[in-house]
């Protein structure tokens, strides 16, 4: 997973990545609590969803939401979308928020991010 993390979301830093793991094995350190959802198929990873949740203040996060390449409009992330708010559900969250770039040429940086935001704005849109 965090090998995805890494492809899918090439401006999070490493950092980041690597301490997903320590999230998980002490997941109020920072008074929110990791929560990972997966897809699979035959024992492959498909794609992923990992939310922190807030039980303090009500509320979950949407961290990172990605399919595989090559699996993107399949349905998996729909899927993992509708499960995380199902997830939400069950936690009793007042909300789930999360962010999302821009897909204004004016505000991204890197021109080679713009496609893909673009992309994950018609996903949440949707």
């Amino acid at each position: 997973m965090q090998v995805l993390l890494s492809e899918q979301f090439p401006g999070v830093p490493t950092e980041k990545i690597a301490d997903l793991i320590g999230q998980l094995r002490d997941p109020l350190a920072r008074r929110l609590r990791t929560v990972v959802l997966v897809a699979e198929s035959r024992q492959h990873l498909t794609g992923y969803a990992i939310i922190m949740h807030a039980p303090d203040l009500d509320f979950c996060f949407l961290d990172f939401i990605a399919s595989t390449p090559g699996e993107a409009g399949r349905g998996i992330g729909g899927a993992l979308y509708e499960r995380v708010r199902d997830e939400c559900r069950l936690l009793s969250a007042r909300g789930l928020f999360f962010e999302c770039l821009p897909d204004d040429p004016e505000q991204v940086s890197k021109p080679e991010y713009l496609r893909q935001n673009a992309k994950r704005l018609r996903f949440y849109e949707r």
